[in-house]
């Protein structure tokens, strides 16, 4: 049985590809959020959790190292765009220089591939953590090499995820309130919680082809 690693595994992007994936890897997520990595492993008991932050070189290089992951997904970072524009330096820790670590890790421990999670924020970007998705996008664009296979893939907003508008808008509705809106002409770009789950299993199915699957 193959190892997967996520990166920041108790999100709504790791616990869409556990619910779909629980008996056909052997997963192990890594966060810092301590009260989700709990929920998650009360929800799936073979599935192990490691508290620790991408930011963490020598944290995440202990995981690596232990794991000896076949697969790493990085999807552990500041995804807020307000959180983002309000605080630049702690997204450039998470997003860029967490990405950073990931690349030079899998490389040095000779991860078969790693899968970078972005978003639709990053074609064309307007805000700061869409300039951070398309940065971690080039840097692993830029790492791939024979040995070590690095692929990116994007999502829009994932509906019913932390932070999601679909939750705050019911929670509205309950309390008779007006729905919210940025602006009337504002348009989102949402997708399922399964459809996650199978772009990374496309991913994974891509790059098993281009290396000759393992």
């Amino acid at each position: 049985m193959k190892k997967i690693l996520i990166t920041g595994g108790s999100g709504s992007v790791g616990l869409s590809f556990v619910e779909n994936n629980y008996y056909k890897y052997q997963i192990h997520s890594y966060s810092r959020n301590e009260k989700s990595q709990v929920a998650l492993k009360r929800m799936f008991p073979e599935v192990n959790i490691i508290l620790g932050s991408v930011e963490d070189r020598f944290s995440l290089q202990n995981a690596i190292k232990k794991i000896n992951p076949d697969i790493i997904i990085h999807a552990a970072a500041l995804k807020h765009v307000d959180s983002a524009e309000k605080q630049p330096i702690e997204m450039v820790k998470s997003n860029i220089m967490g990405s950073k670590n990931i690349i030079e890790l899998s490389i040095e421990n000779r991860v078969p591939f790693t899968i970078g999670i972005s978003t639709d924020k990053a074609c064309n970007p307007n805000n700061l953590y869409g300039y951070s998705k398309k940065i971690m996008e080039s840097m692993f664009l830029e790492a791939n090499n024979s040995k070590t296979l690095f692929c990116c893939s994007r999502f829009g907003n994932v509906a019913g995820s932390n932070g999601s508008v679909i939750p705050f808008w019911l929670n509205q509705n309950k309390q008779g309130k007006a729905l919210s809106l940025t602006d009337t002409r504002m348009k989102r770009l949402m997708i399922g919680k399964n459809e996650v789950s199978k772009i990374i299993e496309k991913c994974i199915s891509e790059c098993e082809k281009n290396n000759g699957g393992f």
